[in-house]
């Protein structure tokens, strides 16, 4: 239900207060960019539709998007202290309407984050406290058929990201910093089945790069230029995405999204290792398939009641192996495991939302639970021996957020994210597979 401005001014500072209080009491949360909606989605709903006239004005063609948010956080992770800092998020989209039917679009997509965090490298999660990501996409969107009800979409990107490792405070050093550079078709159909359903189509290839990750292999005296030039740039590869999905979203009664992506993983100069421990000519390869089906109900009840279920269902298949020589010249304690990267993984999140009915809130909490099991990595004790089980990982999250509407484009924002973290993979000499991070954050959001 919509207030006046000046209701909304009135009952501001009585909020930030609530928000406070509940953000030093909850207790667990994941994090703000997983409730972001994807760019193409954002785009797509800012856009008008067909038959509209323009004046003598250039500008009229102009039509201009903005996303984005900004907050303050602290994080803490255990074992480790706190870590005061905060995310913002932009996205910019300023579009020409050629005509009633084409739209170059000029996309930027910037993402930062200062907090504790953990990503993966895959091989064990690795620490960093820092990161950013910046996207550039000009896109050509052409709309054609009966009702103008379907859309292709080409464009162009270039990705840079930086990470801040623990240890080093400089963003040119982070170890898995990366840049893309790539193509996108996209096709789109309206009014598939139902007039609220759609499907949707998108190709994409692209060249990723890594620009300070090194193999050993070919460090012979910390020199490049001398050294054995085998894997200088083993994590470099070309990758072909795949997807496709069909979505039924209503206001009111049952809705659902579902998405299938399928990325294919070239590797430039990573060779298959045999049970020998030696380099073949074969290169290595990677295929991992995702299947996302998110299922929700709005009741009509209040301001809106929604409650949903987000069900994921992953795995990867890759042809390399590893060779561990247990850091001894003895041959015979050396462990060889084919289809070390390997797994299955599922991920389950059930949701819930209300948005009062005479008061702009909405408050939303969460719960996250996702396994990734191995086909073949054995799990570790401490010193680094071999168990017989094969390796396991849990993590499950709790989220809680409440959203309150200063005005029909912005909104102020209170969140808690609680993540934690276990595996029986117990060797963390390099890695961390067991921790629990808590995260409080507070910021505003707009769209226009």
């Amino acid at each position: 239900m919509k207030h006046s401005r000046n209701r909304k001014g009135n009952t501001c500072l009585l909020l930030f207060s609530i928000l406070m209080a509940i953000m030093c009491c909850l207790l667990a949360v994941q994090s703000s960019a997983d409730e972001q909606k994807p760019s193409k989605e954002i785009i797509t709903k800012e856009l008008p539709p067909g038959e509209q006239t323009f004046g003598g004005n250039p500008w009229d063609r102009w039509i201009f998007i903005a996303n984005g948010d900004a907050f303050l956080s602290l994080s803490r992770l255990n074992g480790a202290g706190t870590v005061g800092g905060g995310s913002a998020d932009l996205l910019l989209a300023p579009t020409y309407k050629y005509n009633d039917r084409t739209f170059f679009i000029f996309m930027y997509d910037g993402h930062y984050y200062k907090k504790r965090d953990f990503y993966s490298d895959e091989i064990g999660p690795r620490e960093r406290t820092e990161y950013q990501g910046h996207t550039i996409q000009p896109m050509l969107r052409r709309d054609f058929g009966p009702r103008d009800r379907y859309s292709l979409t080409p464009s162009v990107f270039l990705t840079y990201t930086f990470n801040k490792d623990i240890d080093s405070d400089k963003w040119s050093d982070g170890l898995y910093n990366y840049r893309d550079k790539g193509a996108a078709l996209a096709f789109d159909m309206r009014e598939v089945l139902v007039r609220e359903g759609m499907f949707n189509l998108t190709a994409q290839y692209y060249k990723r790069r890594y620009p300070n990750y090194a193999s050993l292999l070919s460090l012979t005296g910390l020199d490049l230029s001398s050294g054995l030039n085998v894997e200088k740039n083993e994590k470099d590869y070309h990758g072909l995405l795949l997807k496709g999905g069909y979505n039924w979203q209503k206001p009111l009664g049952f809705s659902f999204d579902t998405q299938y992506a399928l990325l294919y993983k070239d590797l430039d100069d990573k060779k298959v290792v045999n049970a020998n421990g030696v380099l073949t000519s074969e290169g290595q390869e990677d295929y991992l398939h995702t299947l996302d089906c998110n299922l929700w109900y709005t009741f009509d009840v209040g301001g809106g009641l929604r409650i949903g279920m987000d069900l994921r269902g992953g795995l990867k298949r890759s042809n390399q192996n590893y060779y561990d020589g247990m850091e001894t010249i003895i041959l015979s304690d050396n462990e060889f495991i084919s289809d070390y990267y390997d797994y299955n993984q599922y991920r389950i999140v059930p949701n819930i939302s209300y948005t009062l009915a005479f008061f702009p809130l909405t408050a939303s909490v969460s719960y996250s639970y996702q396994k990734t099991s191995y086909t073949d990595r054995k799990a570790t004790f401490t010193d680094g021996s071999y168990k017989s089980d094969l390796q396991r990982d849990v993590e499950q999250g709790v989220d809680v957020r409440l959203s309150y509407d200063l005005s029909d484009r912005w909104k102020l924002i209170g969140q808690w994210n609680h993540t934690e973290a276990r595996s029986n993979y117990d060797d963390e000499r390099v890695y961390r597979y067991d921790y629990v991070i808590n995260t409080y954050a507070i910021g505003v959001a707009f769209q226009y």
